[in-house]
């Protein structure tokens, strides 16, 4: 038996936030792009699918990719999640219609979710709990350079090179981590299990995620919220859930273990997981809405007031990795900074009407502060509290619940502005969904009711942030572990 030397570990980490980069680049690279690609391949209505169709299928797999890495080993999951976002990638660049670019980001989709739980559940094979706070927070910077670059990116290569460029420049980032990570990963050990993974589950997690995602995108947009078609879709989503919790009892290796449940660490960070997220892109996703409509920001100013809250996200995410390396501990540092940004959208809520655009963009760039930490810390709980084998299904777990917290944040704090502003715009000034709300001419008086329905939108963020804070407060505080979970094996076994 051999162990990784630090030079071994640093290109297995190396290749780990380069996967995670390509992940988190092509949730953000596509939407600057999305005009000209209809115009291109016409379409127009079904442009949205482009994003969603990425949403629904990385979601989805996230926590099965997860099981399958602890059943077959790091290695081989992450290289074939590379070649299948590179063959996304690659297909999306060809598409010569609307339809076919769907179905291609699709499986594109595939391939970046299994990037996001893999990678990170790559870290945690081979540094110690300890010190995964450190890394943790190096995956933030690299979640929040790639949320910031996305859009600018996509914009400069859609305008000098054509939309199909969003896609070919994954290639030669795909192929740097497989040359990279490849051989290091060889040393990885691979558990021995005669289980095969839960296809049942599989087909129920899948069914009941894309009806429940399908119903937040379309719910209230396309269609009414009580209608048959969205009813229906709840309903599915309903019997899909149930079906799959059930399917877990019985089967010999489940995707969601329902031991993880019971654990006092785990529960409840499941639970902040979705709580926290559906907060973080509610106000992600409606801050440069309120910019624009309520404060009169252009859109490219907009984009740059949001810069500041990812920043300041990143630099109290690598603060808290680095309390978590010294002291051993994770609960303190998001009991501490999570009072911070509650405090700040109260004050969003209680001034929102009269605060410029770069006053409103400083009160949350300090929310931002407080942010940071909570990400690798329940990060670092979660995986603190399994064993090696269920690495890789904690951590999906982990990405699942986030990635659900945000699309039902972004979906309900929608709702409640827009339900706030229905028939409060006067004549002419109805608006179906945020992005109407965008593109409407509004007189001076209607931009204040605007800001009047973000201002009550940032204190239910608040309330709602309050309540994961007293969630996190129930999870156990377990002295992290000092050595790597991993058992190295000579290379070429």
């Amino acid at each position: 038996m051999s162990s990784l030397s630090p030079a071994e570990v640093r290109v297995i980490v190396i290749g780990a936030l380069l996967a995670l980069f390509l992940s988190a680049l092509d949730q953000t690279i596509v939407a600057t792009a999305l005009p000209p690609i209809a115009a291109d391949l016409g379409g127009f209505t079904l442009i949205s699918w482009v994003v969603t169709a990425y949403l629904l299928t990385s979601t989805c797999i996230t926590p099965i990719v997860g099981k399958l890495s602890d059943l077959y080993g790091r290695r081989r999951i992450l290289n074939l999640s590379l070649i299948l976002f590179m063959i996304g990638s690659a297909l999306s660049a060809l598409a010569p219609s609307m339809p076919l670019l769907i179905l291609f980001r699709a499986i594109q989709g595939l391939g970046g979710g299994g990037l996001l739980t893999v990678g990170q559940t790559v870290i945690a094979d081979v540094v110690s709990p300890r010190e995964r706070g450190r890394y943790a927070g190096h995956f933030a910077v690299v979640w929040g350079s790639a949320s910031i670059l996305g859009p600018t990116v996509g914009g400069l290569l859609t305008q000098y090179y054509g939309w199909p460029w969003i896609f070919w420049i994954n290639i030669p980032f795909g192929l740097a981590a497989l040359l990279i990570a490849d051989r290091a990963l060889r040393k990885l050990p691979i558990e021995s299990h005669r289980s095969r993974i839960d296809l049942w589950g599989v087909l129920f997690l899948s069914v009941g995620t894309v009806c429940f995602l399908v119903l937040l995108s379309l719910g209230g947009k396309v269609i009414p919220w009580t209608a048959p078609p969205a009813l229906l879709l709840a309903a599915v989503a309903a019997v899909g859930g149930v079906l799959f919790a059930r399917a877990q009892t019985r089967a010999a290796e489940p995707i969601l273990p329902p031991r993880f449940l019971k654990d006092g660490v785990i529960r409840p960070v499941l639970v902040v997981s979705v709580i926290i997220y559906a907060v973080w892109l509610a106000v992600s996703v409606l801050a440069p809405v309120y910019f624009q409509v309520a404060r009169g920001a252009s859109v490219s100013e907009a984009g740059l007031l949001m810069i500041p809250i990812m920043l300041s996200s990143t630099i109290t995410a690598n603060v808290a990795g680095r309390y978590t390396r010294r002291h051993g501990r994770y609960k303190r540092p998001p009991i501490v900074s999570l009072p911070l940004t509650i405090l700040c959208l109260f004050l969003l809520a209680a001034f929102a009407a009269d605060l410029s655009p770069y006053a409103a963009a400083t009160i949350l760039m300090v929310a931002g502060f407080g942010f940071g930490p909570i990400f690798p810390c329940c990060n670092v709980a979660a995986q603190n509290a399994v064993q090696r084998r269920d690495l890789g299904a904690v951590s999906g777990a982990v990405a699942f619940a986030r990635t659900l917290g945000g699309a039902l944040g972004v979906a309900a704090a929608s709702a409640l502005v827009l339900g706030l502003l229905a028939g409060a715009l006067g004549r002419g000034g109805e608006v179906g969904d945020i992005e109407d709300l965008v593109r409407q001419s509004l007189s001076p008086e209607a931009r204040a009711t605007v800001a009047g329905a973000f201002a009550v939108m940032f204190g239910a963020c608040g309330v709602v942030l309050a309540l994961g804070l007293g969630v996190y407060a129930l999870v156990e505080d377990r002295e992290l572990g000092e050595h790597p979970p991993a058992a190295p094996i000579p290379a070429g076994e």
